[in-house]
């Protein structure tokens, strides 16, 4: 997720286990290695695509390197604060919960998570909050601000307060999987008689909020897109995208289009760009609807070329010159119900 969460996950751990002792020190060394996973990004300008594809949330959110960490780093950070008597066991503790909740956290977004490294490259992703979502972050940020600004020798209200927080986003992260198990069923009941042929592959919900979720159907020439909301007054239409795998045959083989197959766990569409380049679209991930000009563009699009010397190409494009605050603002009408604006957009 977004640094901001991680960071205050990991303060929230380390003023739990460290906070009685080392007052808000505690949560400075919380928010330092709950970060420190994301840090792989570092590397990312140094790296070939299809190598920076495989590395970030890579071996940094392994479950093996937070377990060794925990253990080489115990006693070295221990002895730092020696007059205040914290054991190896307690700093070790909080390194591995700091860690490896930022790695769950991370485990809920649609991005995916290798922590099975360097045995599987598997990635983990459970689809029930989007990258950025203020429900969820909010109670824990409020609560750490709340909880810093009382005296460490009130621990025991400190320590209420943060987990009264922890508690409010534990009921949020309840309702998203409840949602998206509403979703689950009530999209796979509606295949069965409209896309007999369709599977549902992806059910995640669409930015800030578990209100609106986007499901991902595939078939085998294409995909269908169709969204849904409890607030919906009728039921909403399906997008259809043909596949157009085709379009990307001269690069088969190719490192770059092997490790972007990988990475949408094979859920892709390819298209032509206005530059005439191939480009590859991840299905899983939501597109960006504006309504000022009238189409979505898909956020996670890679367009592939070659150089002079022939090698491939495969730069990750953000889409330019949309008016983003119109488009958050055509997400919330649309959680709210309101179908006719979004289904009046160009498919990409």
């Amino acid at each position: 997720m977004d640094s901001l969460t991680q960071a205050v996950v990991g303060a929230v751990v380390g003023e739990l286990i460290l906070g009685k002792k080392i007052g808000w020190r505690g949560a400075a060394w919380g928010v330092f290695f709950g970060t420190l996973p994301d840090l792989d990004v570092i590397v990312l300008p140094f790296l070939d695509p299809a190598t920076g594809i495989r590395w970030h949330r890579g071996i940094s959110h392994s479950i093996l390197v937070m377990i060794l960490a925990s253990f080489l780093l115990a006693r070295f950070l221990a002895s730092f604060y020696k007059r205040e008597n914290v054991t190896p066991r307690e700093m070790g503790w909080m390194v591995f919960w700091a860690w490896s909740t930022h790695v769950l956290v991370d485990c809920f977004t649609t991005y995916g998570t290798q922590i099975f490294e360097p045995f599987s490259n598997y990635r983990a992703e459970m689809n029930v909050l989007f990258i950025v979502d203020p429900l969820f972050t909010m109670p824990l940020l409020l609560g750490m601000i709340l909880a810093l600004r009382i005296d460490p020798e009130n621990w025991r209200k400190r320590c209420k307060i943060v987990w009264c927080s922890v508690a409010v986003s534990c009921i949020y992260l309840c309702f998203a999987f409840t949602m998206k198990m509403i979703v689950i069923q009530k999209i796979t009941n509606d295949i069965r008689s409209d896309i007999p042929d369709g599977k549902l592959v992806v059910a995640a919900p669409t930015a800030f909020n578990t209100i609106l979720w986007r499901a991902v159907i595939e078939t085998p020439d294409g995909y269908y897109l169709r969204y849904w909301s409890p607030f919906d007054k009728t039921e909403s239409n399906y997008e259809y995208f043909p596949k157009h795998r085709e379009l990307a045959s001269e690069y088969e083989g190719e490192d770059e289009l092997e490790a972007l197959k990988w990475f949408s766990r094979g859920y892709w569409v390819a298209r032509k760009g206005a530059d005439g380049k191939v480009v590859i679209i991840d299905m899983r991930f939501p597109e960006i609807r504006d309504p000022d000009n009238g189409q979505s563009q898909p956020i996670f699009q890679w367009h592939l070329s070659r150089d002079e010397r022939g090698e491939v190409l495969a730069p990750m494009l953000r889409p330019k010159g949309l008016n983003y605050p119109a488009s958050f603002f055509l997400v919330w009408e649309r959680m709210c119900g309101n179908q006719n604006e979004w289904d009046k957009l160009r498919e990409f």
